[in-house]
């Protein structure tokens, strides 16, 4: 006659479940550190695509700047807006010239006699930089 062992069944039965468990808590864990992985990767490129129209941004208001100071060191309306000493003043964006892929404008006032004040506004998506120069004539 063969013996049974019910308690050793049973026991075997409950370390199969238990070890179930424990795999399926495992695979959930794991999912879960992929997600958020995913989830970190993707803010730290949505920071790097910020930190790039803000350079972008800045380079196009510098370049913009040097334009017009181009425009008065040598006297004359190169970008074709009718003033000299100015990039694209017209007051239509449409008409902005493009630095690499950002749009840039530089606005010119003389508040003090023998001075020129160029604002250099470049724009690059969601950034924007303003430049400031005072040039005495």
């Amino acid at each position: 006659m063969i013996a049974s062992f019910p308690g050793r069944v049973r026991r075997t039965h409950q370390r199969r479940g238990i070890a179930a468990v424990a795999a399926v808590v495992l695979v959930v864990l794991a999912n879960l550190i992929v997600v958020a992985m995913v989830l970190a990767g993707s803010r730290e490129q949505d920071l790097t695509i910020r930190r790039l129209e803000t350079v972008r941004a800045f380079y196009a208001a510098e370049g913009g700047m040097n334009m017009a100071i181009r425009e008065l060191m040598i006297d004359e309306d190169e970008d074709g807006d009718g003033v000299i000493g100015t990039i694209s003043d017209d007051g239509d964006p449409g008409t902005d010239p493009i630095i690499g892929a950002a749009r840039v404008r530089v606005e010119s006032t003389a508040v003090v006699p023998g001075q020129v004040t160029l604002e250099s506004v470049g724009a690059s998506g969601s950034a924007i930089r303003r430049l400031r120069s005072t040039l005495e004539e």
